[in-house]
């Protein structure tokens, strides 16, 4: 253990009987410090549907692959993933419109076998957990917030107001 470590460890001892101290005379227990809340973990797949001019014709694609399957991520990745593969669109109108829905990208990802095959790749994220139970109204509405994607009939989440009911004797 070094000098620094050996100041630090001194100053938050001190400081917690400082604070102990402090709680004592008021007559009240300390405290104890927040727990931190976890991130939300998010168990997703990712597929991805390859057209070609073919397949266009026919109205049906000739490859689907997993770009992802079942993972467990932060929201962090969740964001960034949505972005890599250009997701703009849900599969329903509203989170309590379906019991199932995804994300999907509308526009082709341009990339070599788009330009070079003029092969169309589109992508679409189905959530399948979010933090260990099957996606509710209010997960899917946090997803498409988190990913910014919007629904036309999004969920109206309760959000505490601080307006009191009563005369306005500010008047």
């Amino acid at each position: 253990m070094n000098h620094d470590s050996r100041d630090r460890n001194g100053r938050q001892t001190e400081q917690q009987r400082h604070d102990q101290d402090f709680y004592s005379r008021l007559g009240l227990e300390n405290p104890e410090p927040a727990a931190e809340t976890p991130e939300d973990t998010i168990l997703i797949s990712i597929y991805c549907e390859h057209w070609t001019q073919e397949d266009l014709e026919a109205g049906q694609c000739s490859l689907n692959e997993v770009e992802v399957k079942r993972v467990a991520i932060s929201t962090d990745e969740l964001q960034r993933l949505a972005q890599d593969h250009g997701l703009d669109s849900p599969s329903a109108s509203g989170p309590s419109h379906a019991p199932y829905l995804w994300f999907a990208s509308t526009t082709p990802r341009e990339d070599r076998a788009y330009f070079e095959q003029g092969v169309h790749k589109y992508y679409s994220l189905h959530v399948h957990e979010v933090n260990g139970h099957r996606p509710e109204p209010a997960d899917y509405q946090r997803v498409s917030d988190l990913i910014g994607i919007r629904f036309d009939h999004p969920l109206k989440l309760q959000e505490s107001t601080h307006e009191m009911e009563g005369p306005d004797l500010c008047s």
